[in-house]
């Protein structure tokens, strides 16, 4: 065993299994293979002291901040010095001199002759998202540069393609919600974006909203555009919104533990475990630090990073599935990624798509829970309660790969782009062609119109036979007059492809 390996095999602590161990192959350099890293022996550690893999897996392996924070605490400061000492300018053992600090709260007594060179990043931006300067260590001449701050950081390796496909779909959106021949249309679909955002939030929890709750998370969701920061009382006031039941709605932070439950006996039906409350405060502030920071990070990804962040952390006891879609579309706002339409901000309607592919939000979801699940043990004591004792550290929530929830949600924004906001802005301008034209022909009224193209529509273009006697058009049109209209709501939408679609079609990702 070297690298995470090594150090997981000394860790006295329940920690997630390693996606890619390093192991020793007949290679001549380092190789990123499907499920393992390949590593040439002449460069892998064969010391069995934790320090110098540790420095291994910092060169050679992924960013495992858990990891090097548990493995760390069992290095002796000595240790840590004479590594130093030996190579004062060593960008690797700088860094892990930075860690072992944060990790034991203490400074190491160093030489007159300590670190020395340039500063250098705790993230290389080449390899990493990084974000802004959260500290600078001038003893150790380290800049922490994560996506988050050191109690928050979740860790995204570069993926060009997945970089740019994110930056065409706000592209495309932009694009297309300013195109003037849209405008007529903007206001009806983003209406309809703002009502179908909110109910299909509520249905991922396979909840219906009442029409004071439509009001109140539709209300919420015209707020973000303020861009206020997170707070406690900020995210409090999301809370309160969005919760089905005012016997629900949170003052503050949850200071009990909670947990997710689905079909199951007894702890097998526990499949979720956030952080304990006494690890929830430094993990909710560093995830508001990320949240509120003002850096490159494109903007889809860091939506990801904060909405499944919140997730996982489930401050509150209940209404935090909905906080956190809502928290995608504030930090959408916040990066400054929507384009305005006539003074309001558009939305892409991510939980329309999140419903959509339900199997795939929850793949996501579980590639994080699954395995922290397992570092709990879970007893049930009866009337649907339990004992919790977690086995491992709380920084497994600090620290967790973001990759698989960027890709989701750049495949939701992608599908709210274009299944959604434009298929949208394609039926209503289908069915206005439908309304000018049956108006002409017909003397009808308003409602009856409305109702004739929604039946023939929705019945794929033919007159329902038991919408044939309804009071509206019995004995008004004889069966020519519905065999017209028929005809002229079949050719509306069968052959409008409108400015909507154009638009979205000339710049789609």
């Amino acid at each position: 065993m070297i690298g995470y390996e090594f150090l997981l095999s000394k860790i006295p602590l329940r920690m997630p299994e390693l996606a890619k161990p390093a192991k020793v192959k007949p290679v001549t350099r380092v190789e990123d293979m499907a499920d393992l890293i390949a590593i040439p022996k002449a460069i892998a550690p064969t010391a069995d002291t934790i320090l110098p893999h540790l420095l291994f897996a910092l060169k050679h392996e992924p960013m495992q901040l858990a990891i090097l924070h548990e493995a760390l605490r069992l290095v002796p400061a000595q240790d840590v010095i004479d590594a130093i000492s030996e190579s004062p300018s060593g960008a690797y053992v700088r860094r892990a001199a930075y860690l072992w600090e944060k990790v034991h709260g203490v400074e190491l007594e160093l030489p007159l002759a300590g670190p020395a060179g340039n500063y250098v990043d705790f993230f290389d931006p080449k390899a990493y998202y990084t974000g802004q300067a959260w500290e600078r260590s001038q003893k150790y001449r380290i800049s922490f540069n994560g996506i988050g701050p050191y109690e928050f950081c979740p860790v995204v390796r570069r993926d060009d393609t997945l970089e740019r496909e994110g930056e065409a779909i706000l592209r495309t959106l932009r694009e297309w919600a300013q195109a003037p021949e849209n405008e007529p249309l903007m206001d009806r679909v983003m209406a309809w974006a703002y009502l179908s955002e909110t109910r299909d939030s509520f249905a991922i929890e396979n909840e219906v909203p009442s029409p004071d709750k439509e009001r109140a998370f539709v209300a919420a969701m015209e707020h973000l555009r303020d861009r206020a920061p997170l707070t406690e009382d900020y995210l409090v006031g999301l809370q309160n919104a969005v919760i089905s039941s005012p016997r629900s709605a949170e003052s503050g932070f949850r200071g009990a533990q909670n947990w997710l439950q689905r079909g199951g006996h007894g702890a097998l039906a526990v499949r979720y475990v956030p952080p304990a409350p006494e690890h929830l405060r430094p993990l909710i502030d560093g995830l508001m630090r990320m949240a509120n920071a003002k850096d490159d990070v494109p903007a889809l990804i860091k939506a990801a990073l904060v909405s499944f962040g919140f997730v996982f952390i489930h401050p509150f006891m209940d209404g935090n599935g909905r906080v956190s879609r809502l928290l995608a579309h504030h930090c959408l706002h916040m990066k400054g990624a929507l384009p305005d339409v006539k003074g309001s901000p558009a939305i892409l309607p991510l939980s329309v798509a999140m419903k959509q592919e339900e199997r795939q939000y929850l793949g996501a979801l579980e590639s994080f829970s699954k395995p922290v699940r397992a570092l709990w043990d879970v007893m049930f004591i009866g009337d649907g309660d339990f004992t919790f004792d977690f086995r491992s550290t709380p920084m497994v929530y600090a620290h967790w790969s973001g990759v698989q929830a960027a890709a989701f949600v750049i495949r939701c924004a992608r599908i709210a782009l274009r299944q959604s906001l434009v298929d949208e802005a394609r039926y209503l301008e289908a069915y206005d062609l439908a309304y000018e034209r049956i108006d002409k022909q017909f003397d009808l009224p308003n409602r009856t119109i409305n109702l004739l193209i929604q039946w023939i529509h929705q019945n794929n273009n033919r007159m329902p036979e038991r919408r044939r006697t309804a009071r509206e058009v019995a004995h008004i049109l004889a069966d020519e007059d519905l065999s017209r209209i028929e005809g002229i709501v079949a050719e509306a939408f069968a052959s409008n492809e409108g400015p909507a679609e154009r638009a979205a079609g000339a710049a789609a990702p």
